[in-house]
């Protein structure tokens, strides 16, 4: 398995085990900040939907408050 020869080679299913070990592992990474990128964005579009309703006089300050807080935790 390798040793013949006073010789070493790597095993090719080793190869195959660490490139799908590393495949699974940045998929993983990147689903975890996808996910929290898509949280801070619907955050700021809570805050930004808020702020217009404030500007046009659809709600006073005490109601935006509240319901940013309400909204974004």
């Amino acid at each position: 398995m390798g040793l013949e020869n006073d010789g070493f080679s790597f095993f090719p299913f080793g190869v195959l085990f660490c490139l799908t070990l590393f495949s699974i592992a940045a998929v993983r990474i990147y689903a975890i900040r996808h996910r929290y990128k898509d949280d801070r964005v619907q955050d700021r579009d809570i805050a930004l939907i808020l702020k217009s309703r404030l500007a046009k006089g659809e709600l006073d300050e005490k109601e935006y408050r509240m319901l940013k807080e309400l909204l974004t935790h």
